[in-house]
């Protein structure tokens, strides 16, 4: 099955490959997924999806084994008071669900801030836009289709 962020990846003629991985009930800890599927957590990249005080959307993407820090990327994003959007209004805002939230191909163009652990050029997971499927791909390539600025949004 095609998700929307396959399908982008493909009209914009970036690869990646499609990787299938094992959910263990409805547990959705990226940091677990990572450790059981054998993925290297620190290449294993979550979605986090926000909403600021006006009611702004914004993504942060970040390593299965990093924590966001909401004050950097309030700082960052300049905007004041910044909190997880509730998991009721996923598919509402940004077309996805829990555990199958992508910055690729979301309903709209949101700002995705990308976490700056990692060197150009590595090769990490990241969700495809469905529970169960990651796409593995160049960091660059993520950067470049989610127009992502790169920060230090952890703690």
């Amino acid at each position: 099955m095609k998700t929307n962020a396959v399908r982008l990846l493909d009209v914009n003629k970036i690869p990646y490959e499609i990787v299938n991985y094992k959910i263990n009930k409805d547990n959705y800890d990226a940091a677990q997924i990572a450790l059981d599927n054998n993925i290297p957590q620190h290449l294993l990249y979550k979605t986090l999806i926000c909403i600021g005080i006006d009611k702004e959307i914004i993504v942060a993407v970040l390593p299965a084994n990093e924590q966001l820090s909401i004050k950097k990327l309030e700082k960052i994003a300049e905007i004041k008071q910044i909190n997880l959007l509730p998991t009721e209004e996923l598919m509402v805002k940004i077309g996805y669900i829990r555990g199958g939230c992508s910055p690729i191909a979301m309903k709209k163009k949101f700002p995705v801030f990308i976490h700056s652990s990692i060197p150009d050029k590595s090769i990490v997971w990241i969700n495809a836009g469905k529970k169960g499927i990651l796409l593995k791909m160049l960091l660059d390539d993520i950067i470049l289709i989610t127009e992502g600025q790169i920060a230090d949004i952890s703690r």
